[in-house]
């Protein structure tokens, strides 16, 4: 965007000129009055959604190894807003690819993308948001930590019988009292899904 500023406003000898017009002006379309400039900052926060968008889709890549190698399993979950804590030395383009929702209106990308569960063998139960507003890691953090099934999908914890769905979860410990309300809860949040 400098150089593209320079370009226009510079002057001789990389000396400066007033600059007559706005730049969001000089970005508008020509049949707007302005030059059809394009935005680079808009570029780029579409650059990056494009990239978000692809890290949501199911097929496995390379790339996408590569970055599960570098920040854990939970690049996939994107799309929750997590607060996950991300390494200090991740690089800016990762930084940028997590901020990419908040450019303009916060969780913009969040908002307008939704999870299909189908057979739910791509879904985590617990890190993905597929019913709610939030993840049940983040909604139900207790049973998340007595579970054997941190990383089940849901295929794996909800099975399928002649009943509809049954949820089959494992748990490092007997459940306290206040843990089997907290269980009603989730099972009442589960209630219906197909």
């Amino acid at each position: 965007m400098r150089i593209q500023r320079e370009f226009l406003w510079g002057g001789v000898g990389g000396g400066k000129k007033i600059n007559w017009v706005k730049w969001e002006t000089i970005c508008q379309h020509k049949k707007n009055g302005g030059l059809g400039v394009k935005d680079i900052r808009v570029m780029n926060v579409c650059l990056l959604a494009k990239w978000r968008w692809r890290l949501l889709d199911g097929e496995i890549t390379l790339w996408k190894e590569v970055l599960e190698e570098k920040y854990g399993p939970c690049v996939g979950s994107l799309l929750e807003g997590s607060n996950y804590s991300w390494p200090r030395h991740s690089s800016l383009w990762w930084k940028d690819v997590l901020k990419v929702g908040d450019f303009g209106v916060l969780g913009w990308f969040n908002a307008k993308v939704l999870r299909s569960v189908g057979n739910g063998m791509n879904t985590s139960f617990w890190n993905d948001k597929w019913i709610g507003e939030r993840c049940f890691r983040l909604k139900c953090p207790r049973l998340f930590l007595v579970s054997n099934q941190r990383e089940a999908k849901v295929g794996e914890v909800g099975l399928v019988s002649a009943m509809g769905r049954e949820w089959m979860f494992t748990w490092r410990r007997h459940l306290f009292v206040w843990e089997e309300e907290l269980l009603v809860s989730l099972m009442e949040d589960l209630e219906g899904f197909t």
